[in-house]
């Protein structure tokens, strides 16, 4: 199965171009005279690194005569020639890497020059492939890195072929696929019709029996047959309470190795697949594929890895388990792992009430708390809100936390009296690039605020309703961490006056959710009840208010009690139609819509940012000319 379709190419074109040679290179066209490889003959294959091999050459938008996609190229490149090509024959260039690369064609060093340059390609992240009709008996290819931050790896493979075919249209029903410019038996095994060769061969893309070549695997049945769709093994559809489960054993021998499993769903679905394995004995994915072989969906960085379905069509669906080698290298060795369907009963933790199941597990089960951390807290048993550890305000508590599974938190409760603040603070050793996360929930199970890039990390409330509020603790890593890393916790509950209006709401704001209705009676700011029919210019605090759906208010910005329902835009004149002046259009969000013209920190934060501005738990987005900005 190839996953290359589901990831994007570089994702601005906001970058500088330089189409001047560094000055450390001698003469313009020096990496010309001098390439790093020259194709003489079709096909030609190279392997290359582009390690070290300077930023010498690039080509500006609109200066390429055919471009496919177009994103500067900052980084570093090589040349390569080739020789050899026949006059108007097509040919196949295919472009594979760890890094996310470019390539483009000319007709000599002058690369700058408009019309030097024949083709640009930059689609994908990790793979690009384009045809060209040569038009020279020479020409330049240049391997080209799109950022000014060195390349990870900078390996890459090139290969550049005569192209038979470019759609199937130009093949016959014994090969009926185009693949990288040939055509072939098939591209994936949902091509496979001969149940005795159920799987795709992804170097020579013929259809296979299948691989055995696992030690310890599964028997045969369901192995190798199981390496296609039509060998699937039949997965039952749960019913509430009663999972299906079945357990087997995969390697990566070889990388293309697989275990498919079949089930039938019923309209309106809602299911959640998932797969378990042992901590520290590799990493396996899992996909979700429609009966023609298309994606609903895949899970390849948790553990367990799960993907959940809501109302999905009816019909016959294909799971797909493979093991992840990042090396790229094959382990014949099997390993067991738990594949589970099951009718979710839980969202999140505080939909499990028994204190014996308190944690929504990956399966959306409510299920006991985990123990898999090593050195963990001896009685870790407050994984979910039902379970969580009582806090005295102020006092400080030693804990210690890991995150296997992916579900493992740390649950703390606090109650607070009417208008008071609470401080929450988590203080941690940074070592091994430990990085803890914070958030604050209240009775209903609703976000309050949050911390996710600072040490020690630090969430400040106020003006809270009286009642339970519940703080999480997680430890948040791209890998698995099974050793349990030690913080302290406290929370300190505020007393003061109150709030006496809305404006007050917004006076903490910088790891605090906007709740915009204060009730001087009580001193609580609450979440503004809009119910959907606020009019255009009205409070709101969150989209949900509004008729438009949308409201202005970002989060974490300062003086969010200015936010108002407004509508989505691409112009400030449309701003000024909707509300007058004072307002501008985001530019360029997502989805854009009419803002109150900014200053300070009142476009709010790049939450998934960790390059934090000084002094700040957040990267805060920019306010330029009053207009809310991505940062570059």
């Amino acid at each position: 199965i190839v996953f290359s379709a589901l990831l994007l190419a570089c994702s601005s074109d906001e970058k500088k171009i330089d189409p001047v040679p560094d000055a450390n290179v001698t003469g313009p066209c020096a990496e010309y005279d001098s390439p790093v490889f020259t194709a003489t003959s079709y096909p030609a294959t190279y392997s290359g690194n582009l390690l070290g091999a300077g930023d010498d050459h690039s080509v500006a938008e609109g200066s390429c005569s055919d471009e496919r996609s177009f994103y500067a190229q900052e980084g570093e490149d090589e040349v390569i020639k080739l020789s050899g090509l026949t006059v108007g024959e097509r040919y196949g260039i295919i472009l594979n890497s760890d890094d996310d690369l470019s390539f483009y064609l000319t007709a000599g060093c002058a690369d700058s020059v408009v019309g030097a340059c024949k083709l640009f390609v930059d689609q994908e992240a990790r793979r690009e492939a384009s045809e060209f009709t040569a038009d020279s008996d020479t020409a330049y290819l240049v391997i080209d890195h799109f950022g000014n931050d060195p390349v990870q790896s900078g390996n890459y493979s090139l290969s550049v072929v005569r192209a038979t075919c470019l759609a199937p249209s130009e093949c016959d029903s014994t090969a009926p696929f185009c693949f990288d410019f040939g055509c072939v038996e098939c591209v994936n095994s949902f091509q496979c019709s001969n149940s005795a060769k159920p799987a795709c061969d992804q170097d020579s893309h013929a259809c296979v029996t299948g691989w055995d070549e696992c030690t310890g695997d599964d028997p045969s049945p369901p192995e190798p047959g199981d390496d296609g769709p039509l060998g699937a093994a039949t997965l039952a559809d749960p019913g509430l309470g009663t999972p299906t489960i079945v357990s087997q054993n995969i390697c990566s021998a070889p990388l293309s190795e697989v275990d498919f499993f079949e089930i039938t769903l019923p309209a309106n679905a809602k299911r959640v697949f998932s797969v378990a394995w042992a901590a520290g004995s590799g990493d396996i994915d899992l996909v979700l594929l429609r009966e023609d072989g298309s994606v609903v969906d895949s899970s390849i960085r948790s553990q367990p890895e799960a993907i959940s379905v809501d109302g999905i069509a009816p019909g016959k669906y294909y799971l797909a388990v493979t093991k992840f080698e990042s090396a790229g290298n094959p382990l014949k060795i099997a390993i067991p792992y738990t594949l589970s369907a099951s009718v979710p009963e839980c969202e999140t933790s505080f939909d499990c009430s028994n204190p014996a199941l308190p944690v929504c597990a990956a399966t959306r089960l409510c299920s006991v708390s985990s123990s898999d951390c090593t050195g963990d807290d001896a009685s870790e048993e407050n994984d979910g809100p039902t379970t969580a550890t009582t806090l005295s305000s102020g006092t400080i508590v030693n804990a210690n936390i890991c995150n296997v599974p992916n579900s493992e938190s740390d649950f703390y409760k606090i109650d607070v009296s009417a208008g008071e603040g609470l401080d929450v603070l988590v203080s941690f050793d940074g070592a091994n690039a430990a990085d803890l996360d914070v958030q604050v929930f209240d009775a209903a199970g609703v976000s309050l605020g949050f911390t996710l890039w600072s040490n020690p990390e630090r969430v400040t409330l106020s003006y809270l309703p009286a009642g339970s509020y519940f703080i999480e603790v997680q430890y948040f890593s791209s890998g698995s961490v099974i050793a349990a890393h030690p913080y302290t916790i406290a929370a300190t509950r505020i007393p003061g006056a109150g709030c006496q209006n809305n404006s007050d709401c917004d006076d903490e704001f910088k790891t605090q959710v906007f709740r915009g209705d204060c009730n001087p009676g009580t001193g609580a700011c609450s979440a503004i009840a809009g119910n959907g029919v606020r009019a255009i210019g009205t409070p709101c605090d969150s989209g949900d208010d509004c008729s438009s759906g949308q409201c202005s208010v970002l989060l974490f910005q300062e003086n969010a009690a200015e936010s108002v329902c407004t509508v989505s835009c691409s112009s400030d004149a449309q701003c000024v139609t909707a509300h007058g002046s004072g307002f501008r259009c985001t530019v360029p969000f997502a989805n854009n819509f009419c803002h109150p013209d900014c200053s300070g920190l009142e476009c709010g934060v790049n939450q998934i940012s960790s390059n934090l501005d000084q002094g700040q738990p957040w990267d805060y987005l920019t306010c330029n000319a009053g207009a809310c900005e991505v940062d570059n």
